[in-house]
């Protein structure tokens, strides 16, 4: 239905797995008038590995008057940072993106001030990757941005959650940290989703902290 809109999706992820077959289901929890609500399962030798809510909402007028904006990005654009980065971690996983790191400001020189990112491989094998699977995509890497410290990450992301007012344009999508809170090892975290248009939409992750993702920050030389 091209006058539904995904406006809302919702990542659990209960376990992490190896290179093996998933098998991923579906079902429609509701079916109305102006929304959709969509419920899918993984799972893997049997076992719920991860889950996802998609809520679709039906396009109409848009009501008239100013809203509040979201907070301002002043980060470069790709074009201007010129060629993406592209190299192995010391574990020697490569990332199947290419990336544009944007250092902190000011007190925060020492954390991550956002990143463009573009993914370079199809989720799924001979089908495009869309725009709102690239965000979703990208929104994982919300939660190491937004949760990072001056001494590094120490948080290993437990879910996340995009909602959405447009759809995203082209291929690259940027994430701008605005928000963390911790405490007793459990973060929550928010950051603007862009792409090279300006804001679209909003990424809610919360975190555990965890002592195998507590390592230095790969971060972004001094603008």
């Amino acid at each position: 239905d091209a006058d539904l809109f995904c406006s809302r999706l919702t990542i659990d992820m209960f376990r992490s797995i190896g290179l093996i077959p998933l098998t991923v289901t579906s079902r429609s929890i509701r079916e109305g008038r102006r929304i959709r609500v969509v419920e899918v399962s993984i799972t893997s030798g049997g076992d719920v590995v991860g889950q996802g809510i998609a809520v679709l909402l039906r396009k109409s007028e848009q009501p008239p008057g100013e809203h509040r904006g979201t907070p301002a990005w002043s980060a470069p654009t790709p074009d201007e940072m010129g060629p993406p980065v592209s190299r192995p971690s010391g574990s020697g996983f490569t990332a199947p993106w290419d990336s544009w790191p944007i250092a902190g400001e000011g007190t925060n020189r020492g954390m991550r001030g956002g990143m463009w990112m573009r993914d370079k491989l199809e989720l799924v094998e001979g089908e495009p990757l869309t725009g709102l699977v690239r965000l979703g995509l990208a929104s994982d890497l919300a939660s190491p941005i937004a949760n990072s410290s001056t001494e590094g990450l120490g948080f290993i992301n437990a879910d996340y959650t995009v909602y959405l007012a447009r759809e995203p344009e082209g291929e690259i999508i940027g994430i701008q940290p605005v928000a963390h809170l911790s405490e007793l090892g459990i973060a929550v975290s928010q950051s603007v989703a862009h792409d090279e248009r300006g804001p679209l939409g909003f990424i809610a992750n919360t975190a555990l902290a965890n002592s195998m993702a507590r390592s230095k920050v790969d971060n972004p030389p001094p603008a």
